[in-house]
């Protein structure tokens, strides 16, 4: 058995000291696609899709709960998710009227959420840990579109001429016409995306964009809880300086605070951080599950103010009244989000990207994979079930989804009990809440946004490790926070693509030589001794060459050569002219010139004679980097130096086999750098 081996083994060195060339490797080697005919191509798809085996796999792709039950361990995991269902379910109740509140919605409607969403995520979403449900970030990007729809509509006008009870019913009905209808369409966009294998979308908002967004959202956020802080009535301001021009407002209401009010919410607030930070969080390892402390909040607030009577004798403002059992479901009239497409898009994309995150986190702790594209497909039927039942679009909790974790919560049968809490609570529970103070509830969300702050400290880190991440946070947070939300998260997702395009138009480059007595090609500036032929130039790019930065990648070729093509031939001319004046009376005429010019070239060009161009950093080259490949060639062939290049992959040689770029210049294009100076016989006799 070992002489076949031997055989083979020394073919294969014989085989590969001739194929140095791309053509010749490929001719051999390179796999040749037949041409299919289409009735043929038709049968094998049909026959492909139509197997049992494939149904299946379309059905658990689809429906992947399905999957999941199948390996469900009933003994082992249902007592585990059962307590973790519990405690999420404590927590959305609390967090689902508050943000509700902050939607300016009905504070009921972020219960619905709160039920609907992760009822709906139970089917169709991958991640067996994400909790989903009302998030602050959501709820304030629909506040705003709610917000203008009505300025719109002169509806905030109607309300402050008017203290009938029936016009705030009548424009809470419409505010949930306009959020569902928002919903609805974001929830379409979602699917359609989300089926037409858009799920890496998320991957354009790094996690600096994310991070200075939600910085500038927590802003907004406690910017809108003020008037209920102080107990104050401010005007409602939208579009570009909303913050600023809120916060002019509270500032100028400040001496008609009602301390009642501001003292309550002191009072909860500190109470709410003593125990979720200075006990559920420092005591996480010994507590079986968090202490349930904003429930335990908004119900001892509730019992207080309703005794006491807080709303007659403080004129603190309170919830009022909340309805009993489900709504009646109602199909939302898209045409009512008409104006507020993009909008509905912004919300659906940003949702998504906050859902993902915490899915991905929670799937590379517990070793399995999620789909992003159903990920997107199960955000957005979430939103459209949400919209049906008076709610609005949901999204994944990473506060929620860490404490489901945190409580051994194994998968969303977890989730499914949480549902249960929720229900009970719409179904029953919801009126006992008539006397809850709003600034309770403005409480428990500024607390909630503890982590979103937090992430402001983390800059100065950024800008010691990366500058362009650092100018990425910066922009975001600054534009978001100061202009608005949507107008922050668009141009924040333009300027990171821009620097994506800037840093491909300041691309790493190098002359490169062997180091020592390896074949290791490393940047003469960065390692000692590198040594290469005398004659030879191996330059590297380490950036696609396309129409952005083709002519950077030619004077990159100039500046690591130490040749400029154009410049020599400008002094081989100018000392010609000054030769040919001269008349040569010792050698033929013809034969003199000839070798003059041999020499004069040579004096310009530092003696090189080859450039060799590496290409392993290049991932694609597009028809203008052909181009400016084919004018280096040019420049250096009209003064005698040969331009090689070598270690191409396999896109960027299609592109120069369909350009026609490998017809004219197939001589040159080699597999490695060692190939061609092998082949040229340069590689043997280099020392140190």
């Amino acid at each position: 058995m070992a002489e076949p081996e031997t055989e083979i083994l020394e073919i294969t060195a014989n085989e590969d000291t001739v194929l140095h060339r791309v053509v010749d490797f490929n001719a051999k080697y390179y796999k040749q696609k037949t041409d299919e005919k289409i009735c043929d191509r038709i049968k094998r798809y049909a026959k492909k899709y139509s197997s049992i085996n494939n149904m299946k796999s379309c059905l658990f792709s689809n429906v992947p709960i399905i999957r999941n039950l199948r390996k469900y361990n009933l003994r082992k995991y249902l007592v585990s998710d059962i307590l973790s269902g519990i405690t999420v379910g404590i927590m959305q109740i609390p967090q689902g009227m508050a943000f509700g509140l902050l939607t300016t919605l009905p504070p009921i409607c972020g219960m619905y959420t709160a039920f609907f969403g992760p009822l709906t995520y139970f089917f169709f979403g991958s991640s067996r840990h994400l909790s989903v449900g009302a998030v602050a970030v959501v709820s304030l990007m629909m506040a705003s579109v709610i917000d203008v729809a009505m300025q719109e509509n002169n509806l905030y006008v109607i309300k402050a001429n008017s203290t009938n009870t029936s016009t705030d019913e009548t424009i809470n009905t419409r505010k949930i016409e306009i959020a569902t209808s928002v919903s609805f369409v974001s929830g379409l966009i979602m699917i359609l995306l989300g089926k037409l294998k858009f799920g890496l979308i998320s991957t354009y908002m790094s996690e600096q964009l994310v991070s200075g967004f939600t910085a500038a959202v927590a802003i907004h956020i406690t910017t809108s809880q003020a008037k209920h802080i102080f107990g104050i009535s401010v005007p409602q301001h939208n579009g570009i300086f909303k913050v600023i021009k809120t916060w002019r407002d509270v500032c100028y209401n400040i001496p008609s605070t009602n301390f009642a009010t501001l003292i309550t919410t002191v009072i909860c607030f500190i109470i709410l951080y003593l125990v979720k930070v200075q006990i559920n969080m420092r005591f996480k390892a010994k507590l079986k599950m968090p202490i349930p402390i904003e429930l335990i909040i908004i119900s001892i607030a509730t019992v207080i103010a309703h005794f006491a009577k807080f709303h007659q004798r403080f004129n603190i403002n309170i919830l009022k009244d909340i309805p009993a059992g489900l709504p009646s479901p109602v199909l939302p009239n898209p045409v009512l989000a008409t104006g507020y497409v993009a909008d509905a898009f912004i919300i659906g994309i940003v949702a998504f990207t906050h859902s993902v995150s915490g899915a991905r986190l929670l799937a590379r702790k517990h070793n399995y994979e999620i789909d992003p594209n159903q990920e997107l497909v199960a955000s957005g039927a979430g939103s459209v079930v949400c919209s049906i039942f008076s709610g609005y679009i949901n999204a994944g909790s990473l506060s929620r989804t860490m404490v489901l974790d945190g409580t051994n919560g194994k998968s969303q049968i977890a989730c499914l009990v949480g549902c249960v809490i929720v229900i009970i609570m719409i179904l029953a529970i919801g009126p006992l809440f008539y006397s809850l103070p709003k600034c309770v509830l403005s409480a428990v969300i500024i607390i909630n946004l503890r982590t979103m702050y937090l992430q402001i400290l983390e800059v100065p880190s950024l800008w010691r490790t990366s500058k362009f991440d650092f100018v990425i946070w910066m922009v975001t947070f600054l534009t978001s926070s100061i202009l608005d939300v949507d107008i922050g998260i668009a141009s924040s997702l333009i300027f990171s693509l821009l620097t994506v395009s800037l840093r491909t138009q300041s691309p790493s480059s190098y002359r490169l030589g062997f180091v020592g007595k390896t074949n290791q090609l490393k940047s003469v500036e960065r390692y000692d001794p590198v040594v290469a032929p005398d004659n030879v130039r191996i330059v590297q790019f380490q950036a696609p060459i396309y129409f952005a930065n083709a002519d950077i990648f030619v004077k990159s070729v100039v500046k690591l050569t130490g040749i400029d093509p154009v410049k020599a031939r400008k002094k081989q001319k100018q000392f010609n002219q000054v030769e040919t004046n001269i008349s040569p009376t010792d050698v033929t005429e013809n034969c003199g010139l000839a070798l003059q010019e041999s020499k004069i070239s040579e004096k310009f060009v530092d003696g090189v004679e080859i450039v060799i161009l590496d290409f392993s950093g290049v991932n694609f080259i597009d028809i203008v980097g052909i181009k400016a490949l084919k004018r280096v060639y040019t420049d250096y062939n009209s003064i005698g130096i040969q331009v090689y290049i070598a270690s191409c992959n396999d896109t960027v040689t299609s592109m120069m086999t369909s350009t026609e770029f490998m017809k004219d210049y197939v001589e040159t294009v080699y597999l490695t750098v060692n190939c061609i100076l092998t082949h040229k016989k340069l590689r043997s006799g280099l020392q140190v």
